[in-house]
């Protein structure tokens, strides 16, 4: 990835971000990122909750809620990790593109936290 293409993607992904703190689109960015939760994340940590309590290996919500952020957080590293060592290789390119994925994988959660702060804000 040149490096024009990977400051206009930053800045692009910088627009993406600063609508989720606005009224009317955060709020809509905010519901779609709750039903979204709701479908592909708690419907599958309830299941695995559940077998896992099923198979005798007492699991709470709290507990399956960190072991998923935790998962998350090593896919952030994981993309700091290979940035670093592309960068000490010499690869820039390849650099660019694995702290680009690593923005994206920083800018999600900002964007759920944003919006659901703008929905609560402007719900009825």
């Amino acid at each position: 990835m040149s490096q024009r293409a990977f400051i206009i993607l930053l800045i692009l992904l910088a627009a993406l971000v600063a609508p989720s703190a606005t009224s009317f689109a955060g709020a809509m960015i905010g519901f779609l990122i709750g039903i979204t939760v709701a479908f592909f994340i708690a419907m599958p940590g309830a299941a695995i909750g559940y077998a896992l309590n099923r198979a005798g290996v007492p699991v709470t919500g709290e507990q399956l809620v960190w072991a998923a952020g935790g998962l998350y957080a090593v896919f952030v590293l994981a993309a700091a990790v290979q940035a670093w060592l592309r960068l000490r290789r010499g690869d820039m390119d390849g650099a660019r593109s694995a702290a680009l994925r690593m923005a994206i994988l920083m800018a999600l959660p900002l964007i759920a936290w944003l919006s659901l702060n703008a929905m609560q804000r402007n719900w009825p």
